[in-house]
């Protein structure tokens, strides 16, 4: 195969029958280094690692109603409206509800439970003696509004009660 005197044809390196190392008496290139100015790309795998992140999901599962609100709603009734035995009564409810809450938070199930049934407990009881001094009250007022005598003052014209 011949080339023209200027070295290789036009367009690159001849495709057929040349030899790594080009002409006689010329070293070849270090190594990746293709002659005629192209590189061959050499292809590094890097596989980077990182610690992979670890998540830890806390599955809080609330054991119930702990009756705080119930508490605090019977508190003010019977504040307001009853007397001062369902008002104490209901304010220990409040601070059963609030353990029971701590215990529940605490993951203490059981104890939660059982504190909440002592708190709803405690606030029907406030309920049931609140209804109970109604009654009384009640009752009184009923009982002294009829038990009077009556009697009629031909004087003033009223009737009277003694």
């Amino acid at each position: 195969m011949s080339y023209p005197q200027g070295g290789y044809p036009q367009g690159g390196y001849p495709k057929e029958g040349y030899q790594q190392g080009g002409y006689p008496g010329y070293q070849p290139g270090p190594p990746g280094y293709s002659p005629g100015g192209t590189q061959q790309q050499s292809t590094t795998t890097v596989v980077v690692g990182q610690p992979t992140a670890s998540h830890t999901t806390l599955l809080h599962r609330s054991s119930g109603n702990h009756f705080l609100t119930l508490s605090i709603v019977m508190t003010f009734i019977c504040i307001f409206c009853g007397g001062l035995l369902p008002a104490v009564l209901t304010v220990a409810a409040i601070f059963v509800s609030l353990s029971a809450k701590d215990d529940d938070l605490h993951g203490d199930e059981a104890c939660a439970r059982r504190k909440g049934r002592i708190a709803l407990f405690l606030n029907i009881l406030s309920a049931v003696l609140t209804l109970v001094g109604y009654a009384i009250i009640i009752g009184v007022v009923v009982k002294v509004v009829t038990s009077c005598t009556r009697y009629y003052d031909p004087y003033d014209k009223n009737y009277y009660c003694y």
